[in-house]
């Protein structure tokens, strides 16, 4: 399904009349997702990354991943196109199904929130016109109407140069830190 939001208002981005267009992803259409996404196991491993693998054979596990998922969660990735570019990349589900969480000294997440694992402006050139914050609210929509009462990840605070995204980002739309134990906080926002 490709849903496409003009991003004039309520989402003003500066830039009216551009386009966002956000394309669920999975099993049958997965190698649109962009690259660098594509091949990272980052959430669905924990520990030592291993980086002698293959792009082929970490696209295989993630497959394997994404699958399991669809199965039991449901729709669990989408990306974001600007004028038919790949710009934003979005990873999303419960906690259980991101090994990593288990490495972070700020968790472990809520049971009973949906995990943001992946909030990402994949082009540097298009961060900062407000395109993580549509991406953001459609997501945060979308979890709420499968009813979801809260979403929880994990927010960098020394850098905004991260896949889920800095924390000044989440605070700025209404998430709370649940716990800082270090550079990670664990942040909530009850939808």
């Amino acid at each position: 399904m490709l849903l496409v939001i003009n991003c004039g208002n309520p989402y003003d981005v500066g830039e009216v009349g551009k386009l966002l267009n956000f394309e669920k992803i999975g099993i049958h259409n997965f190698s649109k997702a962009p690259e660098p996404c594509r091949f990272c196991l980052y959430w669905q491993t924990k520990g030592e990354l291993q980086n002698a693998a293959s792009k082929r054979d970490v696209e295989k596990e993630k497959l394997k991943w994404l699958n399991i998922v669809e199965k039991t969660f449901g729709n669990c990735i989408e990306i974001v196109s600007l004028n038919g570019t790949t710009i934003g990349f979005m990873q999303y589900a419960l906690a259980k199904y991101f090994p990593r969480v288990e490495d972070y000294f700020s968790g472990p997440p809520s049971e009973d929130a949906a995990f943001i694992a992946c909030l990402y402006i994949v082009d540097k050139d298009q961060r900062r016109r407000g395109y993580g914050t549509v991406m953001l609210e459609k997501l945060l929509k979308e979890l709420s109407g499968r009813g979801f009462k809260a979403v929880e990840t994990f927010a960098r605070m020394s850098s905004e140069n991260n896949p889920s995204g800095p924390l000044t980002f989440y605070l700025k739309h209404g998430f709370e830190i649940v716990r800082q134990i270090d550079d990670f906080p664990l942040v909530r926002i009850k939808l």
